[in-house]
């Protein structure tokens, strides 16, 4: 360990930097939910990447019906099971996420899983952003005729295959653009942008339902099943778990979101507005899309390449350029794109944070282009595009350690036991018993032998077999002893917790 992990922090621990850096920072301010919560879930649920390929599945195995309920249960999960038991447990203590987890992993284990691990998941991220706003650019381009189709096609290296020349030169001028914006902690103005986008966001993807919904009437899976073109037979993730698994970090987050919330209401209200209400709209309005896009092209030979290069079946992009094509489809794909660029900004800021807190002695600038440059690497190979195997990598990871912390949590009834040094065994046990049982279930839905397959092959189930192991490993006696730190902030709800009242804290957050 490096010498500034070795030095006695506060409470007299040996904090990890990274846990060092939260906690002796002020605790985060208090306010009401349509200035926290609400919005920021609302950015990430009214993403174009989120809401892209959640149907391509799903269209062809049941009927509008149905799918619309999903549409609810999915975003009914997000909110019970990866926001709402992290997100309390973040208003009760008032502290951030990488302390808070250190009780369920340790001081060691979370400072890599909610430090390290957690910048990387960001850099990923914000190469899907860079990704994604470049081909939905080009897309609407080329469906205005302003560029050729051919500049979507690989670039072909011996045997590999790249984006291609002119992706890659518009991608490197956007990285460079939005980790400025990061270097020069422009943080109001990143905050003003994820501001202005989500609504925007929201309204461009109602109108297209709209234009597209008049189709709808006339859907058939049989027709959606065609769309798929060579990959019909393919079998692909249900729309829960394409949605539970980008959702995933964003559930392991809601720790620093509930320290933000004034009151528990707030906790309650925003991730009702921000991930039931939003989620359910975002995954309608894009079911209403793809739908009307497939039902408008029933017998006109689905299964041929579209004008523009194509996009995966069934997907949003795919909806636009298929089911409006001309300017319509060019205006909106390049809008989308531009707009998917905002959480850019917030992401690059994210990873550079927490890389420059673990490792101080590079330069906060080396980070950001490290971490960029990463990020250049990864579009370059175009998996960022592969935006299903980007959410069950993340569900993989993240979704088993958000279900070990609601493990742990469950355990304490609600209430925060305080720090574990080192590494508790009991939570990485936790964590990687989720990570396995995931495949193995998703290996039983191939064979066609698992019951809820949606729900069940999805990283729901990585969750609750963590949690499930947690609580199995601590009363096996696996759990470290829990060493009391000095908690309770300023205006946290650390007070209601130890007093087991409903009543708001006291102080600056009850006035």
């Amino acid at each position: 360990m490096d010498v500034a992990s070795e030095q006695t922090g506060p409470n007299g621990i040996d904090w990890p930097p990274t846990l060092r850096a939260e906690v002796e920072s002020t605790a985060p301010p208090r306010r009401p939910w349509w200035l926290t919560t609400g919005p920021a879930y609302l950015t990430i649920l009214v993403w174009a990447p989120f809401f892209d390929s959640l149907w391509r599945h799903d269209l062809a195995r049941a009927g509008l019906w149905p799918l619309a309920g999903t549409a609810v249960l999915s975003a009914v999960i997000c909110f019970g099971l990866f926001y709402y038991p992290l997100a309390m447990w973040g208003y009760r203590t008032g502290r951030r996420l990488g302390v808070v987890a250190s009780s369920t992993f340790g001081t060691d284990g979370s400072e890599w899983l909610t430090g390290v691990l957690l910048a990387l998941a960001q850099i990923v991220w914000y190469a899907v952003a860079i990704d994604y706003a470049v081909d939905a650019t080009f897309r609407g381009l080329a469906a205005c005729g302003l560029l050729p189709p051919s500049v979507l096609e690989p670039w072909r290296i011996g045997p590999l295959a790249l984006r291609g020349p002119l992706f890659l030169a518009t991608a490197l001028f956007w990285i460079f653009i939005t980790g400025m914006a990061a270097l020069l902690r422009l943080n109001s103005v990143i905050a003003a942008l994820m501001k202005v986008y989500s609504p925007f966001a929201a309204v461009l993807l109602t109108l297209c339902a709209l234009w597209l919904a008049r189709g709808v009437s006339g859907f058939d899976p049989a027709a959606a099943l065609a769309a798929l073109g060579p990959e019909r037979a393919t079998r692909g993730p249900s729309m829960i778990a394409i949605a539970t698994g980008f959702f995933a970090v964003a559930g392991l987050m809601a720790v620093d979101w509930g320290a933000a919330s004034a009151r528990r209401r707030d906790v309650v209200v925003g991730g009702l507005a921000g991930i039931v209400l939003a989620g359910t709209w975002t995954a309608l309005m894009s079911l209403i899309v793809v739908a009307g896009a497939a039902a408008r092209l029933q017998g006109v030979h689905l299964d041929r390449p579209a004008e523009v290069a194509p996009a995966p079946g069934l997907s949003f992009r795919w909806a636009v350029v298929s089911g409006l094509r001309g300017w319509p489809a060019g205006v909106l794909l390049l809008l989308f794109g531009l707009a998917a660029l905002a959480p850019a900004c917030f992401t690059s800021y994210l990873f550079i944070r927490k890389l420059f807190a673990r490792w101080p002695g590079i330069r906060r600038i080396d980070w950001g282009w490290i971490g960029c440059s990463v990020a250049f690497l990864l579009v370059a190979t175009g998996w960022p595009g592969r935006l299903e195997s980007v959410a069950d990598v993340m569900g993989l990871i993240f979704a088993p350690a958000v279900g070990a912390m609601a493990g742990d949590r469950l355990r304490q009834q609600g209430r925060w036991a305080g720090i574990r040094v080192g590494v508790n065994p009991a939570g990485a046990a936790a964590w990687g018993a989720g990570i396995v049982a995931q495949p193995a279930l998703d290996f039983l839905a191939e064979r066609g032998s698992l019951p809820l397959e949606s729900v069940l092959a999805s990283p729901v189930a990585g969750l609750v077999v963590a949690a499930g192991a947690y609580l199995l490993f601590a009363a096996l006696g696996m759990e470290e002893p829990s060493t009391a730190v000095e908690t309770a902030p300023g205006g946290s709800g650390e007070y209601e917790a130890l007093a087991g009242s409903p009543a708001d804290p006291p102080g600056p957050a009850s006035r």
